[in-house]
């Protein structure tokens, strides 16, 4: 096997992947969970599409065509009359603005992978001209609409993402990223459009999640995880808005005491 590609990032690589298949050359994807792994390492050299040796040499040439096809260079204004230096200077440093925003963020590109081969796009990726990701869009139901959305920064990684976990069409819940991993997520379960609960993580995974009443916006249980079971929760059982016992639970998820942290009143 041989190295044809190193990706930016798992995106990249399955479009390119789905690329090379149409094409009949079959690719793998090596390194594609290392970068949301290592957290601030870039990906550059981690996530590779590699092929058959007798197929590198055909993958090299569709590769270099897409590359070649999927960065189009800006058409210059034509100038209609000869402005003054100052003028020309701003107008030329908004152009470039313009110009570099257009080049590496306007999504103008989509490519994507039919998981079911019903001749519609189940993960459709929409890049820059550039070839940086914009967005990544998912249907996971299969039911021709899209329920997952992911948003990515300047440099192609993710930064947030909202889902719609109940398939009714209503983007319920918010995810924020850094480095690649998860850092919060927000649920909005009554559809008010504030978060009834609030999770957060550590190197992508989930350490505490906080319950909040609808009615007064306050915190009334925070619960504490260690690999995805609840260890203990604090709780306001008078919901004067500050947490006041404290429930200790066993690996088998069961009350095994509980301690008052704040005197009741």
């Amino acid at each position: 096997m041989k190295t044809a590609y190193e990706a930016g990032n798992a995106l990249e690589a399955h479009m390119l992947q789905d690329v090379l298949r149409r094409e009949d050359v079959e690719a793998g994807i090596h390194g594609e969970f290392l970068p949301g792994a290592i957290g601030e390492l870039p990906a550059a050299g981690l996530v590779r599409l590699v092929v058959a040796d007798e197929d590198y040499a055909r993958a090299r040439a569709v590769i270099e065509c897409w590359e070649t096809t999927s960065v189009a260079d800006p058409a210059p204004m034509p100038a209609k009359r000869t402005p003054s230096r100052l003028v020309a200077a701003v107008a030329g440093l908004a152009i470039g603005i313009g110009g570099s925003y257009a080049y590496f963020r306007a999504p103008v590109m989509v490519d994507g992978i039919d998981y079911n081969r019903d001749g519609v796009l189940d993960v459709r990726w929409i890049r820059s001209p550039s070839g940086i990701a914009v967005e990544g869009r998912i249907d996971r139901n299969f039911d021709g609409k899209t329920d997952y959305i992911e948003y990515f920064d300047e440099n192609g990684y993710i930064k947030h993402a909202e889902a719609d976990n109940d398939f009714n069409g209503v983007f319920e819940t918010r995810h924020q990223y850094s480095l690649g991993n998860v850092v919060a997520t927000g649920v909005d379960t009554d559809g008010d459009g504030l978060p009834n609960l609030k999770s957060h993580y550590k190197h992508g995974v989930a350490v505490s999640t906080e319950y909040i009443n609808p009615f007064s916006g306050q915190v009334f249980r925070v619960e504490h995880y260690d690999l995805g079971g609840v260890t203990r929760a604090d709780v306001d059982t008078n919901a004067d808005g500050k947490v006041d016992k404290r429930l200790i639970y066993s690996p088998a998820a069961e009350i095994v005491r509980t301690k008052q942290t704040e005197p009741a009143r």
